[in-house]
């Protein structure tokens, strides 16, 4: 019996160190954790992503393409505590096969500081960009830290060659963001109550001709566009503010500008992006074309502005109207730069800009082949800036020809030409060579 008794006071004892310990090792752990959580200030930042203007489509069609992210490079910059306000990067990750035109639902998370200023970039379809000297960029880290020539990424300009089908236009955005302190979020965990949009680092020309005379067929052998830039581009967006510090629109009458952001009372924001984005996003949920604004005062590469020549190959063949429809011919998208080619004229305070279309044909009333010339200034189109879809419909009549033309961001919705024909007619300002 006292051996038994022995084991079980020593079963005890051994049970109570035991449980010293545990309790001392919980003790210990908490306190460890304590101490953990106290440098450990890390939460977990989520936001989503989409395409400024984009919309779900289905298909892989030319307009389609030039919505698709095929990569996504996300960068996240944080701004340490402290005088020096030194800068690190957090994130640099790449993102492929990301989805086209659509709200990511699942977003994206990343574990960050909590407390800070943070910078986030956007660089979509950017794998084959390189400089004007074929050189490919660096998107490493110290890219996107600021220099003593401020942050690389920012003044990185690139030779377009636009491929939608291939490689996707290029896509970018900055946003500055301010990450609330731990003890402020619920569970570790802040998201963005709003998208983080890329913008089209590219400018868009649609043509469409339509015949309405029956004495003659027409082809159509090249368009010029004149006064634009063609061979590089800023990859960042450069948009600058006005004297009182807001970034600024001009009014679908021409004759102001509107301070941005939109939102009356909002004060207005220190970063790069978010309110000219938001601004750009509003503009393609219009369905009244007139109601069109212009963001004038962005910046461009240094560049001499040149005239651009697409070639059709073959020419495209509008035959002559027979019936009641009158046949349409389109032709393929032409991508450019964004350029900044300004009226002339003293008045011209908000810097409204100036475009000219040439359209050569060959035309048959049936007798001999004529070589015709048109030429026109394009109505509304105050400005090239990133992200503009340029929609020129041009028809011939028996013994007469009309522009339409429609500017509009970027965007999924389909409207016909509503302005520019009558202006047009009453400037007379249609030029046509005389047959050779």
């Amino acid at each position: 019996m006292k051996l038994k008794h022995r084991h079980i006071i020593s079963i005890s004892l051994l049970l109570c160190g035991l449980l010293g310990f545990i309790s001392c090792n919980k003790e210990s752990f908490k306190l460890s954790c304590e101490e953990g959580e106290e440098k450990d200030n890390s939460v977990f930042l989520t936001f989503h992503t989409d395409v400024a203007g984009g919309f779900s489509r289905a298909g892989e069609s030319e307009e389609g393409a030039d919505e698709k992210i095929r990569q996504l490079l996300i960068v996240i910059v944080s701004k340490e505590p402290g005088d020096d306000a030194k800068w690190v990067v957090e994130h640099n990750r790449l993102v492929k096969g990301a989805s086209t035109g659509i709200l990511l639902t699942d977003g994206y998370t990343f574990k960050v500081e909590a407390g800070r200023q943070k910078r986030i970039y956007l660089i979509a379809n950017h794998g084959n960009l390189k400089d004007t000297g074929g050189k490919p960029f660096d998107f490493t880290n110290q890219a996107f830290l600021p220099g003593e020539s401020g942050i690389p990424v920012e003044t990185y300009v690139f030779k377009p060659t636009y491929k939608p089908s291939d490689d996707g236009i290029p896509m970018t955005a900055v946003y500055d963001i301010m990450v609330p302190d731990r003890e402020d979020i619920t569970n570790d965990e802040y998201e963005l109550g709003y998208p983080l949009y890329v913008v089209r680092a590219a400018t868009k020309f649609s043509f469409n001709f339509e015949n309405r005379s029956a004495q003659r067929k027409i082809s159509v052998t090249d368009i010029e566009i004149e006064s634009v830039i063609t061979d590089h581009m800023y990859l960042m967006p450069h948009v600058s503010k006005n004297a009182e510090g807001y970034y600024w629109v001009v009014d679908n009458e021409e004759n102001n500008y509107k301070a941005l952001p939109l939102n009356e009372g909002t004060e207005v924001s220190n970063v790069t992006g978010k309110d000219w984005i938001d601004w750009m996003v509003e503009e393609a949920k219009k369905t009244e074309i007139a109601q069109y604004q212009w963001l004038t005062d962005y910046g461009v590469p240094e560049s001499t502005t040149k005239t651009v020549s697409h070639e059709f190959t073959p020419s495209l063949e509008i035959p002559a109207k027979t019936g009641d429809t009158p046949p349409v011919v389109a032709s393929d998208a032409i991508y450019l730069p964004e350029s900044k080619t300004v009226k002339s004229g003293a008045d011209n305070t908000l810097g409204l800009q100036e475009y000219k279309v040439t359209i050569r044909t060959t035309e048959n009333s049936g007798f001999e082949n004529t070589q015709a010339i048109y030429t026109s200034i394009l109505p509304r189109l105050g400005s090239l800036f990133r992200n503009t879809h340029v929609k020129v419909k041009i028809v011939f009549n028996d013994y007469t020809l009309d522009w339409q033309v429609d500017v509009e961001p970027y965007w999924g919705i389909e409207l016909n030409p509503e302005f520019g024909l009558d202006e047009l007619k009453e400037k007379n300002i249609l030029e046509k060579s005389q047959k050779i």
